[in-house]
């Protein structure tokens, strides 16, 4: 089985349209931007959380973002891929987080006998 990494585009790190992009769709989501933006741990998983989300749409649907590159203000475009990706998916980019709040329920859970 081949692993698979969840990376983010290349063009993030020089491309000031792509990073205005992403940025955008972190900002859609209300997720901080970027992990020196985070104040606590709850902001560093949302960050963490939103990243993959968005990682992994930029992958699928690289095509519909880069037609838009260079041509659509970063904003209006972060609105139609969502968009785009709704209703091609049918589900958000940032799907609802798990909660990470409740320490060792899985254990529990692993641990009890029928």
């Amino acid at each position: 089985m081949e692993e698979s990494k969840i990376t983010m585009p290349a063009e993030c790190d020089y491309d000031p349209w792509v990073a205005a992009f992403v940025c955008e769709l972190h900002m859609f989501f209300g997720a901080p931007v970027s992990n020196s933006e985070c104040k606590n741990k709850t902001d560093k998983l949302l960050y963490i959380w939103s990243l993959v989300g968005i990682a992994n749409a930029l992958r699928v649907e690289e095509q519909m973002w880069k037609a838009m590159k260079d041509r659509v203000d970063p904003k209006k475009a972060a609105e139609k891929f969502c968009r785009w990706f709704w209703i091609r998916h049918g589900k958000m980019i940032v799907e609802d987080s798990p909660n990470f709040g409740g320490r060792g329920t899985a254990a529990k859970a692993l641990s009890i006998k029928k």
